[in-house]
C-alpha cells in the first residue's frame, strides 16, 4: 500500500482484486500515513464478495475480569476459523504505591517480527495512572492491546475523572489506542489535556480525527523542565530525551513517590509472572542488554545525551562525597547506614520513600523505581542497570570513534525502520560503530556531517506513489554531492507494497555515480519476515567487515593472518577441541557454522559449552531459549563439509548445498556424514570479548558411527581460527 500514497490532500483510490485481513488493514493505514495531511479520502473498489469479506470482523473476542488488586482481563478467541496474530494476551492492574498503578498488557508470544523481539520471551506494554487531586495517565499501549486497555481502564477508574494524558512515547500504532480512549471520553462528555513533546504533537495533529483533537483534548507541548501539579504532592517534572528512533521521547519524574517513567529507556521485551525485577540482573540482564543493543547501540551519542539528562540514583544508594567536607561527610555516612537498613527490610515503595524524601538530592533524581513502557518495573537493580547502560554507551562511543557506518533511512509504516534496525545490529555484531539517522527528522547539514564522518553507509527508503519520499531524495542528493563518499562502501535497502521503484532508483543513481556496494540490494515486500531480518543482519555484518578491511589497508598494516604469532599465542593454540557443525533454525531463518571451541560442561543435566564469534550469522539464532543441532565430525570425513561451510556466503544463502542432511525435531539440520549429533537448547550465555560462550543442555542425540574417532582442530596460534 505504500506505493499508493502520493499526493497530499488528494482523494486516493485503491482497487483490491482480493481481500484479506492483512490487505484490509493496509488499506485502512493509508489514511493515517505520517507523510499525508489531514482529511485524506480513501476509496476501496472491489467486488461484492470482497465487500462481504471487509464487512466481517477480523477478530472476535470475549472479555472477563478476575481479582481486585491485580485485575486480569484476557482475550479468548470465539471463532477458531478466523486467522489472528493475537495470541495468549491478557491485561493486569497492579498498585505500585497507594496513588500510582500500572496497567500492563502482557503477551507471551512474539507479536512482531522485529529484531528487538528476537529473544522471543514475549513482551509487556505498560501504562501508568497517578491519582492526586487530578488524575493522570502516562502512555497508551500498542494497538494490539487497545480493547483490553480500555476495558481495564474503565474497571480501574471512572474515565470521566481523567484530567491529563502524558505521552512519553507515541507511534502510529499507539495512536490507535489513543483515539479509542478519546472516543470513550467524548462519549462521556469529558475533556482531557494531552502533554507531549513537539515531535509527538506533530504526529498527533496529522493522525487524530479533527473532532477529537478540537473538542475532546487540549494539547500542551512540553519543554524540558516543565512541570505539572496534580495535587497531593505529585508535582511532575518533564525531561525531554529524544533519539533518532524516538524523537518524541519524554521522561516524567514524580517526586512524591520518587518514581520515574522512562518511556522506551530501560525497557526489556519479556513477559513474566511478576511486574517487578525480582531476581535482579540474573533474571533480566540478558533482556535489558539485548534491548539496548537493538535500540540504542546504533545511536550512542544520543543515548549518552539522554543518560546525562537523567541523573538517577537509587533511593538507597551509596553516598557520594563529591564537594563535601567535614560534617557533611558524616551526615552522608549516617544516611547510608540508615538507608542500608531500610533497603534490607524491602519496604513497600511508598513507605520506603517517606524515609528518604527529605534527604538532599544534590540535583539528583532520587528514585525508588524506574517505570518503562516494556518489561519489569526496575526497583532492586536500579544501580546495576544505570551502570551497565553507561558502560555499553561508552563502549559504543569508543567503537564509533574508530570506525562508523551511517544508516540513513525514512519509514512510512515501520517496515523500513525494522530493516534499518536489523542492519544496524549486524554492523554492531562485527564490532564497528553505527549511527542511524532518520531522514524525516534530520536536516541536510546533519546528513552531510554524518556522511563525512562515516567509513561506509546504507540508505533505506519506502516506496510512496512510485517514488522515494522527499526526505530520502534530499539525503541522497547530499551523498551524491560528496566527492569523498564514493570511496566508501555502501548498501541500499527498502520496503514496498507493490513495485518498489524507490529502492531501484537509489541503487541505480549510486551505481551511475561510481559507488561500490558491499552487499546485494535488499528489497522487502510488505512486512519483513525472520529470514528477511536475517539477510539484513548478515548484510550489515558484511558491510562492517568490508570497512574493517579498508581501515587495515589505510593504516598500512599487514593482515592478521600474516602476522607471526607470539609464544603465548602459540601456546594458547595448543588447546584443541573436536570439529563440529552447529545448525539452527527459527521460523524461516536458518544458518550453520563450523565450531571447534566445544566442551562438555555438566553431567546432570548433560550440558556443553560452545564459543560463538559475535559476527557469526548463526549467533542471532543462538539466544537463550534457542535450539540447535551439534554435529560431531569424524576423522577423514570432513573435507566436503569444511569446503562447503568455509566458502563465503551471500546474506541469506543456504549453507547445506551438496551435503547429506535431514531435519531434526528442533528444526536444525542433521549431517548424515557426521559421527554423532546432539539436539540442544541454549540455557544461558556469557560475553567473553569478541565471542559469546553458550551453555546448552542436550535434549536428544544419536551416535551414527561408533568406529570413527572425532575430528580435531589443530591451530598454530590462539589469535585466530
Amino acid at each position: 500500500m505504500e506505493s499508493l500514497t502520493r499526493a497530499i490532500g488528494k482523494p486516493l483510490r485503491a482497487t483490491l482484486p482480493t481481500v484479506s485481513p492483512a490487505s484490509f488493514f493496509s488499506g485502512a493505514a493509508l489514511s493515517k500515513s505520517p507523510n499525508q495531511g489531514i482529511g485524506q479520502d480513501v476509496s476501496l473498489m472491489c467486488c461484492s464478495r470482497n465487500i462481504e469479506a471487509l464487512a466481517q470482523p477480523v477478530r472476535k473476542f470475549s472479555i472477563h475480569a478476575t481479582s481486585e488488586k491485580a485485575s486480569t482481563i484476557a482475550v479468548a478467541p470465539q471463532d477458531q476459523s478466523q486467522p489472528t496474530a493475537k495470541k495468549n494476551i491478557d491485561y493486569e492492574i497492579v498498585d505500585i504505591t497507594t496513588s500510582t498503578s500500572t496497567l500492563t498488557g502482557r503477551s507471551y508470544d512474539r507479536l512482531k517480527f522485529e529484531v528487538e523481539y528476537g529473544l522471543r520471551r514475549g513482551t509487556t506494554d505498560n501504562s501508568y495512572i497517578i491519582k492526586g487531586t487530578d488524575v493522570a495517565l502516562i502512555d497508551v499501549p500498542d494497538e494490539n492491546f487497545k480493547e483490553l486497555f480500555l476495558e481495564s481502564l474503565k474497571k480501574h477508574l471512572d474515565v470521566s475523572d481523567l484530567n491529563h494524558i502524558i505521552l512519553g512515547h507515541v507511534s502510529p500504532k499507539r495512536v490507535t489506542s489513543l483515539i479509542g480512549l478519546l472516543e470513550l471520553l467524548e462519549s462521556k462528555g469529558s475533556q482531557v489535556q494531552v502533554h507531549c513533546s513537539n515531535p509527538a504533537a506533530q504526529l498527533l495533529s496529522s493522525s487524530l480525527p479533527e473532532s477529537l483533537s478540537q473538542k475532546t483534548c487540549m494539547f500542551r507541548i512540553i519543554r524540558s523542565g516543565d512541570r505539572l501539579d496534580l495535587g497531593e504532592g505529585h508535582k511532575l517534572e518533564f525531561i525531554l530525551t529524544p533519539t533518532p528512533r524516538w524523537p518524541d521521547g519524554m521522561c516524567t519524574f514524580d517526586p512524591a513517590t520518587q518514581l520515574i517513567f522512562t518511556h522506551k529507556l530501560f525497557s526489556a521485551h519479556i513477559c513474566s509472572d511478576t511486574h517487578f525485577d525480582l531476581g535482579g540482573w540474573d533474571s533480566y540482564g540478558e533482556d535489558w542488554r539485548y534491548f539496548y543493543d537493538c535500540m540504542l547501540s546504533p545511536v550512542p551519542r544520543q543515548a549518552g545525551a539522554a543518560l546525562n539528562k537523567l541523573p538517577i540514583v537509587s533511593q538507597f544508594a551509596k553516598p557520594s562525597y563529591s564537594g563535601k567536607t567535614g560534617f557533611d561527610i558524616v551526615k552522608a555516612d549516617v544516611r547510608f547506614i540508615v538507608s542500608t537498613v531500610f533497603s534490607a527490610l524491602n519496604l513497600p515503595i511508598s513507605k520506603a520513600g517517606s524515609f528518604v524524601k527529605d534527604q538532599s538530592s544534590d540535583g539528583l533524581l532520587v528514585t525508588s523505581a524506574i517505570c518503562p513502557i516494556h518489561g519489569p518495573i526496575v526497583r532492586s537493580t536500579i544501580t546495576e542497570l544505570l551502570r551497565e547502560y553507561r558502560v555499553w554507551t561508552e563502549d559504543r562511543l569508543k567503537k564509533a570513534s574508530e570506525a562508523t557506518i551511517a544508516v540513513v533511512y525514512a519509514s512510512a509504516y515501520g517496515n523500513t525502520s525494522a530493516l534499518a534496525q536489523a542492519i544496524s545490529r549486524g554492523i554492531s555484531k562485527a564490532g564497528v560503530g553505527v549511527e542511524t539517522l532518520n531522514a524525516e527528522q534530520s536536516t541536510n547539514a546533519e546528513v552531510a556531517d554524518l556522511i563525512d564522518r562515516c567509513c561506509g553507509f546504507v540508505v533505506g527508503s519506502p516506496t510512496l506513489g512510485g517514488h522515494m519520499p522527499t526526505p530520502v531524495q534530499n539525503a541522497l542528493g547530499v551523498i551524491l554531492r560528496d566527492n569523498n563518499a564514493k570511496s566508501k562502501p555502501c548498501g541500499v535497502f527498502g520496503s514496498f507494497g507493490w513495485s518498489g521503484e524507490a529502492v531501484d532508483e537509489i541503487e541505480q543513481r549510486l551505481k551511475d555515480a561510481g559507488f561500490s556496494f558491499a552487499f546485494p540490494t535488499i528489497r522487502c515486500k510488505f512486512k519483513p519476515t525472520e529470514s528477511m531480518l536475517q539477510i539484513c543482519e548478515e548484510s550489515g555484518t558484511d558491510l562492517a567487515q568490508c570497512v574493517k578491511r579498508l581501515k587495515v589497508k589505510e593504516r598500512g598494516k599487514m593482515a592478521p593472518k600474516m602476522l607471526i604469532a607470539s609464544d603465548t599465542e602459540q601456546a594458547v593454540g595448543r588447546v584443541i577441541g573436536s570439529l563440529c557443525v552447529v545448525s539452527a533454525k527459527e521460523g524461516d531463518a536458518e544458518s550453520a557454522m563450523l565450531a571447534s571451541w566445544v566442551s562438555q560442561a555438566s553431567f546432570v543435566p548433560p550440558g556443553l559449552t560452545i564459543a560463538v564469534a559475535k559476527d557469526r550469522a548463526v549467533e542471532s539464532l543462538l539466544l537463550p531459549g534457542g535450539k540447535f543441532v551439534l554435529n560431531v565430525l569424524g576423522q577423514g570425513k570432513t573435507n566436503s563439509i569444511i569446503k562447503q561451510l568455509m566458502k563465503p556466503f551471500k546474506p541469506g544463502e543456504p549453507r547445506y548445498e551438496g551435503l547429506n542432511v535431514k531435519e531434526s525435531t528442533n528444526g536444525g539440520q542433521i549431517l548424515l556424514d557426521a559421527i554423532a549429533w546432539l539436539e540442544c537448547t541454549v540455557k544461558s550465555r556469557m560475553e567473553t570479548g569478541d565471542h559469546w560462550v553458550l551453555y546448552a543442555v542436550v535434549d536428544n542425540g544419536e551416535l551414527q558411527d561408533d568406529k570413527t574417532l572425532s575430528a580435531l582442530h589443530y591451530r598454530k596460534t590462539g589469535s585466530r581460527y
